[in-house]
């Protein structure tokens, strides 16, 4: 039994000392090839950007298991470019090219993507989109088995809640990581409210008309629910305009959408330009600034929506500006039921 433990222990050793898969950046994938080639393997291309949040959730979450590192490793070797990068690229094929032409190449427009390709530099299947651990495993194990001809890849999840809400888009991450600061100073993350539902919304306390329509509407849908309901939910609104919206400006304004018998809607700034745009990526929001006819003063374009997050922190749908009332309210609602539930489903 101790040589057994020994093994074990050694095993572990191995896959620790691997390190993360996709760590470094690559200008020669020319020499990845010919490294694959002599082990009898294809190479994975990992394309990515600096600003990509869903690239920044799969490094951390993903790439970092080792068990999972060594079994890409199995197959492949790994390559990282970063399409941000001005360098020059050298080809699997050693051609002199640029990160985003290879990108063009590929027909890859949005990040993260992967590209597999086979020992002799042929491409053998591209994938855009954010995974986590067990959707790329099921994306390497599809690579292996050769299913191209058959069905495109598409990873398997379990059973989501039917929202009438639309899904976030496929490269945004499953569960965004921003920090902004609440009316007291505190910061606060979407980790803070684990066990409730969220819905975000964003604006600032200048907006005309959007930002109190948008509130106007969460704050009836909440109204709605069944009183024992409410509680669960947590309505956020956060500034993209933290220069003009001070926190004891953002109080004062979501105070006039509270819920009846619901929850105080919390409201967060970032303390710099960082904390905004992290938040800006995270979410894939637009906001532009457009000046005044005076000159004097600018409104925002901005994204227009309620951002819904599950009690795991999971982004689940983006219910569109002015949606119906009655679907805000029945997408709450199965949200709301389900953080209630003593095993909430894991998805």
């Amino acid at each position: 039994m101790r040589w057994l433990l020994m093994l074990c222990a050694l095993a572990a050793a191995a896959l620790a000392q691997a390190g993360a898969l996709f760590a470094q950046d690559t200008l020669r994938l020319d020499q990845a090839r010919e490294a694959a080639a002599r082990a009898g393997k294809g190479v994975a291309v990992w394309l990515t950007l600096p600003e990509c949040a869903g690239c920044a959730e799969m490094a951390s979450q993903v790439f970092t298991q080792p068990a999972l590192a060594a079994r890409l490793r199995q197959d492949f070797v790994e390559a990282r470019i970063d399409l941000a990068s001005p360098a020059p690229l050298t080809d699997l094929d050693g051609a002199s090219t640029t990160a985003a032409d290879f990108a063009r190449r590929l027909r890859l427009y949005a990040t993260p993507s992967l590209a597999f390709f086979a020992a002799d530099g042929a491409l053998r299947y591209r994938y855009t989109g954010v995974l986590n651990a067990d959707g790329l495993r099921q994306l390497l194990d599809y690579v292996r088995r050769g299913d191209y001809d058959r069905q495109p890849f598409v990873p398997r999840q379990p059973a989501r809640p039917k929202l009438h809400a639309a899904p976030p888009p496929v490269n945004a991450p499953q569960q965004p990581q921003f920090s902004l600061s609440d009316s007291a100073g505190q910061r606060r993350s979407l980790a803070d409210w684990r066990g409730r539902v969220v819905a975000l919304a964003v604006g600032y306390t200048h907006c005309p008309d959007v930002c109190p329509t948008t509130l106007s509407e969460l704050k009836t849908a909440i109204e709605q629910l069944p009183a024992g309901l409410r509680g669960r939910v947590q309505g956020v609104f956060v500034t993209l305009d933290p220069a003009r919206d001070s926190a004891a400006i953002l109080a004062e304004y979501a105070a006039a959408f509270r819920p009846r018998g619901g929850r105080a809607i919390t409201t967060l700034r970032g303390d710099g330009e960082a904390d905004t745009t992290a938040l800006v990526r995270a979410l894939q929001l637009h906001a532009e600034r457009q000046p005044a006819a005076d000159g004097a003063d600018y409104t925002l374009d901005h994204s227009a929506g309620i951002y819904l997050f599950d009690a795991r922190g999971r982004w689940l749908g983006v219910a569109a500006y002015q949606t119906p009332t009655a679907q805000l309210r029945a997408d709450l609602l199965t949200l709301a039921r389900r953080a209630g539930a003593p095993h909430p489903d894991r998805f």
